[in-house]
């Protein structure tokens, strides 16, 4: 944890960073999350995967805390290139002290920390601060999904295995997979700590009940189906050495299956790309340093990569 004491416009704030062992600040934390984003990290704090490329950066006046930006950061591999990345999330800032310069602080302050280490940001924005980012060299991008048409002739007769991760062996299992695991992913920004708060931080939004796994296939996999819908959200194959996307996607779709989703950029042929958007009101926007990543117009920010 660092803390120091900041002057913004003539105005003292305190600035804590990686704060989150101290329960008193990292619950006044938690209060403006519920109030702005409607949930808090105090869950995926006690899972205890919190891990150290998850860091936040909060004003505070006096104890209450007055604005926040969490910067996660990446090891975002594409084509044979990897280079470090920063994804800021949860900006939010108290109404009465707004157009103060606070955000722009934190924007400015971890661009300052990270100037030698990370090669470039993204973020998702709403529809009300489009206007916003521009002044920090953030430029919107599409996202395109890719899907396939599938046929029940596909459907395996020996599916995935639910993997439950109240189960501690269960756990293990998922977090070796996760840390080792092959993801079939082009864009990769595999993440430990984001995929376990996802899939067990319980969340309402939690992928806790989506995970499966085959010893056959020596493969955890994220999937939800819906009708005729399959969505796949990640993969994860221990087996470096054989590749089976298309083994994978059999043993997951079942007789009413029509269509495929990927919520990642797939290592796959003859898939189809259309635009999207995980929110009618949610952009990406990404950093010049990032802007050729998406030229191609068939890549997605993996879901399970989103803070």
């Amino acid at each position: 944890m660092t803390s120091k004491t900041i002057n913004i416009n003539n105005e003292e704030y305190i600035l804590h960073i990686r704060y989150q062992e101290n329960d008193s600040l990292r619950q006044e934390f938690n209060r403006m999350c519920k109030e702005v984003w409607e949930f808090d990290f105090e869950a995926f704090y006690q899972s205890g995967y919190w891990g150290e490329d998850c860091i936040i950066y909060s004003l505070f006046k006096n104890d209450q805390i007055v604005s926040h930006t969490t910067l996660s950061i990446f090891d975002l591999t594409k084509d044979g290139q990897t280079i470090k990345v920063g994804q800021l999330g949860t900006v939010m800032t108290a109404p009465t002290y707004q157009k103060k310069g606070l955000s722009r602080f934190l924007l400015d302050y971890i661009k300052e920390e990270y100037n030698t280490i990370l090669k470039g940001y993204f973020l998702f924005a709403n529809d009300t601060v489009l206007e916003y980012y521009p002044k920090f060299g953030y430029t919107a991008v599409e996202e395109y999904q890719a899907s396939i048409s599938v046929n029940n002739t596909q459907s395996s007769t020996t599916p995935f295995e639910s993997l439950d991760l109240d189960d501690t062996n269960s756990r293990l299992l998922f977090k070796q997979y996760v840390e080792e695991g092959y993801t079939y992913n082009r864009l990769q920004t595999k993440n430990v700590g984001l995929a376990f708060f996802y899939c067990y931080a319980n969340y309402d939004f939690s992928y806790k009940g989506s995970v499966y796994y085959s010893k056959e296939l020596d493969t955890v996999v994220l999937y939800e189906s819906e009708g005729e819908e399959l969505t796949i959200y990640a993969i994860y194959q221990k087996n470096h050495n054989t590749r089976q996307m298309q083994e994978i996607i059999n043993a997951c779709v079942n007789k009413d299956t029509k269509t495929v989703y990927f919520a990642f950029t797939p290592e796959l042929e003859g898939v189809t790309y259309n635009i999207y958007k995980e929110d009618d009101d949610i952009t990406l926007m990404v950093t010049n340093e990032l802007l050729s990543l998406f030229d191609d117009k068939q890549t997605m920010v993996a879901s399970l990569s989103h803070t």
